[in-house]
């Protein structure tokens, strides 16, 4: 990587837009109010790399490199077809929702038991 002043001119397989500048500053912890190192990173290019607002992260910690990768959303686990039709169910009238309800009775077979 060659730098010139503030701008990066090349890196091997790392486009230009892609370089972001910034300065390691500091921030005081709050038991103590020691300084410590600190990196704030903002703009809409994190967004664009895939950490939108409220995502996870992972950083790997190496000599002279972090490495910060996003975590996967959590995929809710898919509605079961049963659940899905029983909210379509509430849509609908006070009066279908009453046939609906003797049609489950008499196909459990609850409607002969009583």
């Amino acid at each position: 990587m060659a730098v010139d002043g503030n701008n990066i001119t090349s890196e091997p397989g790392v486009e230009e837009a892609s370089l972001h500048r910034i300065n390691v500053s500091y921030a005081t912890r709050h038991s103590d109010h020691v300084p410590v190192p600190a990196l704030n990173l903002k703009g809409k290019w994190l967004e664009a790399a895939g950490f939108p607002t409220g995502a996870e992260a992972d950083i790997r910690v190496m000599a002279g490199c972090l490495v910060i990768t996003a975590r996967p959303a959590a995929r809710e686990p898919e509605e079961p077809e049963l659940m899905k039709a029983l909210r379509k169910v509430c849509k609908l009238s006070a009066r279908k929702q009453k046939q609906v309800q003797e049609f489950i009775s008499v196909v459990t077979g609850s409607a002969a038991r009583k």
